[in-house]
């Protein structure tokens, strides 16, 4: 059951995500300031209050993931993230409920279930644990590894290579026991529809031995909202871990009624997460 948060619990390590929503027309140019850029990027994400979609995630690593995993995913935007894991249409394995502030999840295999406090899987990562931030992850929108995104340090680099804008930012985060990570985070966005190409975050401190996450979006459609991405990969290097994961996108709705079961059997046991 933990294995398919991981990607989630991986990523949360090093970030913490606010931002503001502004939406402004900015011309298709290169000739562009930081803080307008941003704006017309978070005015690329598209109106809608709620999406659904078939997923399917395939690993390199057959030890870490032996098979290919498939699923739902429902969102209701700034408020719930619903993940049902189902290889076949009549048998799902487990099915994860994600809030601002809760996280719940079961298996139907290990009659087993999770209830508790979004930020109590900080013990988990050794970070911290954000909605926004899964919520950018699964719609290809921007988080940061510093509260306040639009600053001047923002535009240290910049660039505009082969119709695509680069930018990168570098912050301190707090890591276990008033540590201090070195973050450095890099965005590539394309200049055609304004949205994300890749994100990539290391921590060049010693105690993370280089430590490296990247995610990569392809496969664009024109959807009747917004330009979508129905892939997604993501590679991280971490302490005795790495990641190598693909992630699929099928029938994607929008702006659709939405529900969001969760009901544990009272057969089931309730556990408690291991560090």
């Amino acid at each position: 059951m933990r294995k398919l948060v991981y990607i989630l619990l991986l990523v949360s390590l090093f970030t913490s995500c606010h931002s503001s929503k502004n939406t402004v027309n900015v011309a298709n140019s290169k000739e562009i300031d930081m803080v307008s850029l941003y704006d017309s990027i978070t005015s690329h994400y598209g109106n809608f209050s709620t999406i659904s979609m078939k997923f399917s995630v395939e690993s390199k690593d057959l030890k870490f993931l032996p098979m290919q995993i498939k699923g739902s995913i429902r969102i209701k935007r700034d408020s719930a993230i619903w993940i049902s894991v189902a290889p076949t249409l009549n048998l799902e394995m487990f099915r994860c409920l994600i809030t601002k502030d809760s996280v719940k999840f079961y298996s139907k295999l290990q009659k087993t279930y999770y209830a508790g406090r979004l930020d109590s899987l900080t013990q988990q990562t050794g970070g911290e644990f954000d909605y926004k931030t899964i919520e950018a992850i699964l719609l290809n929108e921007m988080f940061f590894v510093q509260h306040e995104p639009v600053h001047d340090t923002m535009a240290l680099i910049r660039t505009f290579e082969q119709n695509k804008y680069s930018f990168q930012t570098t912050s301190k985060k707090a890591f276990k026991k008033n540590n201090m990570l070195t973050l450095l985070q890099k965005w590539q966005v394309s200049n055609d529809n304004y949205r994300i190409n890749n994100v990539t975050i290391f921590a060049t401190d010693d105690a993370m031995n280089d430590a490296k996450i990247k995610i990569d979006y392809e496969d664009y459609e024109e959807l009747n909202v917004t330009s979508f991405p129905t892939k997604w990969y993501v590679k991280a290097k971490m302490p005795n871990k790495k990641i190598d994961w693909g992630v699929t996108y099928s029938k994607i709705m929008f702006n659709e009624p939405l529900s969001f079961p969760f009901n544990v059997s009272s057969n089931y046991q309730k556990m408690g997460l291991k560090n």
